[in-house]
């Protein structure tokens, strides 16, 4: 899951930039918690809008942004909270379902067909290279200053991932499992992007067109 929200944090830095974002790509919202006046709902369309979307809350959010309407999001964690997801196979259905599509929908036409595989590129390249290169030098497999760049950059990786455990109260002594995360959400990232128009969620399964 953190590198999940990592990836949501790159794309939406924080949340006074998307509240003022000028793109319709630039805003999202959190389908567990939407608050909005009748009169913009009903004006959107409301749900009934987007019934054939399965990231809904973000199209949604686009959906307003469309009819210039004013998006506020916000961090609200001293007021509530909720559990995404209870286990492994909750994580992997529902991301497999949301991140392909979903990050296809927040960038312009030209980049949606590569955007899933520039992901899978970035967690790949950044988190999981680094400390591959590492143990390939302690096998004999790549010279000494490829192991010293892996070193750092391995040590750099591993002090980030602390910080964001203990940002998002996840068990710190996890942070070293960080290139197995990494692997892990690539799969996803892969799986979501190649299941073409079939989605599976919660025991339905749905066909998406295009």
């Amino acid at each position: 899951m953190p590198q999940f929200w990592l990836l949501l944090s790159l794309r939406y830095p924080n949340t006074a930039w998307v509240n003022r974002a000028r793109r319709w790509q630039d805003v999202i919202a959190n389908g567990q918690f939407i608050l909005v006046r009748r009169e913009a709902y009903e004006a959107v369309g409301g749900h009934a809008s987007i019934r054939g979307e399965v990231v809904e809350d973000l199209k949604l959010a686009q959906r307003f942004a469309l009819y210039g309407r004013r998006i506020f999001l916000a961090h609200a964690e001293e007021l509530m909270e909720t559990r995404m997801y209870r286990d492994f196979a909750g994580i992997v259905e529902g991301w497999t379902k949301n991140v392909a599509i979903g990050a296809r929908q927040t960038v312009d036409p030209w980049l949606r067909p590569i955007v899933p595989w520039l992901i899978v590129a970035f967690l790949l390249g950044y988190w999981v290279l680094p400390p591959t290169l590492l143990v390939a030098w302690l096998v004999g497999w790549v010279g000494g200053a490829t192991a010293l760049w892996a070193a750092g950059a391995t040590l750099i990786s591993l002090l980030f991932w602390l910080y964001m455990y203990v940002r998002l109260q996840v068990k710190p002594s996890s942070a070293g499992l960080y290139p197995l995360g990494a692997v892990l959400a690539a799969w996803i990232v892969v799986r979501s992007a190649l299941r073409g128009e079939r989605v599976v969620w919660k025991g339905r399964e749905y066909r998406v067109e295009g």
